[in-house]
């Protein structure tokens, strides 16, 4: 099955801003649940072409990156919407789940600008100096004023420029970084064209419309919360409202505040709201349609305990960082257990293994091609490798059902997903045989009722050697971030494996179920 491809016309990110500053230049674009500030729409376009004028100045051209380090702030709205509407590629850099990979990932982008939070640690405002590059400071909000010299630096530009962005649709936009479904995360590039697609197809799917006002909270570094808040209240010209972190005491209380009608969800905060249930009921929050559930599959069980506690649609979804979200359900009337019907832009089958396209019921791997496809992984220092013509093959396993529904049934990578980031068991089964004393070694993921999944290791020392749990703990902390740290490492006389002598996943999960304690060392 596939979708029709619409005759939706291109539009930059200047065409986007600058027709919204003309018709609603008043209205609130962002607001900032931290500091209370507004960002209009009339206000983002200045910024944006005050930045135009500052890289301008300096001669960037087409392909050169700006790489911008922050936490969720308006400032890191406005500076990667100002970097992408002048034609070069923005980056958003986490430095928290990606932590040990900044330096890498610094290297590897080979920014011509680096542009940081002024609050980010020594360490990582030491790994931007290094680069060699120019770089500056930022606060909270895009304002000139003490303590902020990137916008007290760009106050000085013109609020217009007339100029159209340097390069084409074509050249790359963004490069969005997994959260390393590899040995090491992984840079995705995207075009402008792929950029307005993706987001022109959320819209259309989530329903997104002027009036709404979209609460995200999850890190601006994915794509998802780009995919769900930011970009589509842009195409709206509707408004979105950032919170710098989730949380489940104030949550419902900024729903209420702030006269939410969108909220982001995922599996992991749903739970957390079910484990500290409070008295909300959707009666006492009329400005609210719906939440989405997306990034993880959420469990059935789980699904329905929301509904029987607060009377919230939930609207699930399903993306990735090469091709943005790919199905949605309709959220006038959402439907449990399917991830919905492909969204516009994208083309979406599933193949059996020799690629021929499979019956309705029946499980193949997803394969998607359109404009909303991505064009390239960033595999070294500046250096893109494209992805190949025809349809991406995404690893994901599924069916359609007759009517057109899709439903995800596993996936042909085993990635652990916690609390929707993706983790590469081999990047830490990787660290674990550094060690020493360690003769063989496994991870996998493992129920956890809050994040979906948790990391579990398995150890195998070497014969006559000392080796502990914690020892091991240890030995990662130095070369992981806290996010991926394992919630049991347990040793072992043997890693099980299958016939064909590949680790046994189901067996080590059989016997974290029956042996280990779920975030305790093991034995």
């Amino acid at each position: 099955m596939a979708t029709r491809m619409p005759a939706v016309p291109y539009r930059s990110l200047g065409e986007i801003i600058g027709g919204h500053s003309a018709r609603r230049g008043d209205k609130a674009y962002a607001i900032s649940i931290e500091t209370g500030y507004q960002l209009t729409y009339a206000a983002l376009d200045a910024i944006t072409s005050r930045i135009g004028h500052f890289l301008a100045e300096r001669g960037l051209q087409a392909g050169d990156r700006v790489a911008i380090m922050s936490e969720n702030c308006l400032s890191q709205v406005a500076l990667f919407l100002g970097v992408q509407r002048y034609g070069v590629t923005a980056v958003l850099v986490n430095c928290e789940v990606n932590e040990k990979n900044v330096g890498q990932i610094l290297h590897d982008v080979d920014p011509r600008l680096i542009l940081w939070h002024r609050d980010l640690p020594s360490e990582l405002q030491a790994l931007a100096k290094a680069q060699g590059v120019e770089q500056h400071a930022f606060a909270d909000d895009p304002e000139a004023g003490s303590g902020n010299s990137f916008f007290s630096l760009i106050a000085r530009y013109p609020e217009r420029r007339s100029e159209g962005p340097v390069g084409t649709p074509l050249d790359i936009a963004v490069i969005n970084y997994t959260s390393g479904t590899t040995d090491r995360p992984r840079g995705v590039c995207c075009s402008h064209e792929w950029y307005f697609y993706v987001h022109d197809s959320a819209t259309l799917g989530f329903d997104i419309r002027e009036g709404d006002r979209v609460l995200e909270y999850r890190a601006l570094t994915w794509l998802s919360p780009q995919n769900l808040a930011m970009m589509p209240a842009l195409h709206a010209g509707a408004s979105f409202v950032l919170a710098r972190k989730f949380s489940g005491s104030q949550f419902f209380g900024w729903i209420k505040k702030y006269g939410a009608s969108i909220s982001a969800g995922v599996p992991a905060s749903i739970a957390m709201l079910l484990e500290r249930p409070h008295p909300v009921t959707r009666a006492d929050l009329p400005s609210l349609r719906y939440m989405t559930t997306s990034t993880a599959p959420i469990a059935p069980e789980t699904y329905e305990a929301f509904q029987r506690q607060y009377g919230i649609p939930l609207v699930q979804a399903c993306g990735m960082s090469e091709a943005g979200f790919m199905f949605c359900n309709d959220p006038g009337a959402p439907r449990r257990g399917t991830v919905g019907k492909p969204l516009r832009n994208l083309i979406a089958r599933f193949v059996d293994e020799n690629g021929n396209e499979t019956p309705p019921g029946v499980e193949g791997e997803l394969v998607v091609e359109g404009p909303q496809v991505f064009s390239g992984y960033l595999t070294g220092r500046g250096q893109i490798q494209p992805r190949p013509p025809g349809a991406f093959r995404t690893g994901d396993l599924g069916y359609f059902d007759r009517e057109g529904y899709v439903f995800l049934t596993g996936r042909k990578k085993e990635l652990i997903i916690k609390g929707g980031v993706k983790i590469s068991p081999l990047e830490i089964t990787s660290y674990l045989c550094e060690h020493p004393a360690v003769l063989d070694a496994a991870t996998v993921g493992v129920p956890d009722k809050i994040y979906g999944e948790a990391v579990a290791c398995f150890v195998v020392p070497k014969p006559g050697a000392s080796l502990t749990a914690e020892v091991l703990l240890e030995h990662l902390k130095t070369r992981l971030s806290e996010f991926k740290m394992p919630s049991s490492v347990t040793l072992l006389n043997a890693i099980p494996k299958t016939a064909r002598q590949k680790v046994s996943t189901e067996a080590l999960v059989n016997h974290w179920q029956e042996n280990v304690l779920p975030g305790q060392a093991g034995p």
